[in-house]
């Protein structure tokens, strides 16, 4: 009898050493979440901005201002992004498994600006690479020149600055400003 109690003892000794703790839930599941940090005043980039979920999962903008938090847990995530001379803001999102989730544009005001001057409406979001029908329809209407422009994910911007005087100058500008493509320069 004595030798079962000892038994007993040690065998409950090993088996509760060798058990995860009671906090640890197992294998945890990982998703990617991705956006842009914006000035909300000038809709300009945020280079150097910092973007964390927690305190575990960080990362900074690049100079356009886009970022990528890679291996962020599954669920509900609150993404804060914070600049030195800007309020911090957030973005809530659900991450799923082994999928990129976007939580868009994070438009940080700055702390000193004039008083009473709102923020400008974010921009658009970038259209996918092959133009939707309805994008397709709208610019050939108004303009000769637009069927070379509708290859353009920006081209929905173009119809309105060709009424403007001067054309040739007018069109290239909202197209860098409408899609953050880095070869559109004039």
């Amino acid at each position: 009898m004595r030798y079962l109690v000892l038994a007993t003892i040690v065998l409950f000794a090993l088996g509760d050493a060798c058990s995860p703790p009671a906090n640890v839930v197992g294998v945890q599941d990982y998703g990617q979440v991705t956006g842009r940090i914006l000035d909300a005043m000038t809709n300009q980039p945020i280079p150097s901005a910092l973007v964390a979920v927690g305190s575990l999962y960080t990362t900074t903008a690049d100079p356009k201002g886009a970022f990528t938090l890679q291996r962020v847990p599954v669920g509900d995530q609150t993404v804060v992004a914070r600049a030195p001379g800007y309020v911090t803001a957030s973005a809530d999102v659900t991450v799923r498994k082994d999928r990129g989730e976007s939580v868009g544009y994070i438009r940080l005001v700055p702390t000193i600006h004039p008083e009473g001057q709102p923020t400008l409406a974010p921009p658009p979001t970038p259209a996918p690479a092959t133009p939707a029908p309805s994008e397709a329809v709208t610019p050939a209407a108004p303009s000769s020149a637009a069927p070379g422009a509708s290859a353009s994910p920006a081209a929905a911007t173009a119809p309105s600055a060709s009424t403007a005087p001067s054309a040739s100058a007018a069109s290239p500008a909202p197209a860098a400003s409408a899609a953050p493509v880095p070869s559109a320069s004039p």
